[in-house]
């Protein structure tokens, strides 16, 4: 059995973004070979994903991530103050985000106390 498929018309709002921007894009603006461009907004719901979920990604994806792990700053050409996050983390931030949307719980404080006497 599988849950009803979400059909979602428009992308989300992001009031971070730049007015040179369309701003129902999720904090996801555009692509740069590689890496894709995105907004303080989206950097700080990475950031925060992870600080939901690394020991359970780093359990289930043998990936320690850390906060910005593949972000870096970026100014575009019209002076706006933006972030790079890089293919691969950009594919691990959805894998986060949709256990946020499945409800998948975040790391508890057993597994955090575990894994702070390992490391």
């Amino acid at each position: 059995m599988t849950p009803n498929k979400i059909q979602d018309d428009k992308s989300s709002y992001d009031a971070t973004t730049p007015k040179q921007y369309d701003k129902d894009n999720g904090g996801l603006i555009s692509f740069i070979g590689d890496d894709a461009l995105i907004t303080r907004q989206a950097r700080e719901r990475y950031n925060n994903l992870i600080k939901m979920y690394r020991i359970k990604f780093k359990k289930e994806k043998a990936i320690d991530l850390t906060e910005d792990s593949g972000i870096k700053a970026y100014k575009d050409s019209f002076g706006n103050e933006l972030f790079l996050i890089d293919s691969e983390h950009l594919v691990y931030f959805g894998v986060l985000n949709s256990w946020l949307k499945e409800k998948v719980p975040a790391d508890n404080i057993i597994d955090k106390t575990i894994d702070k006497i390992n490391n």
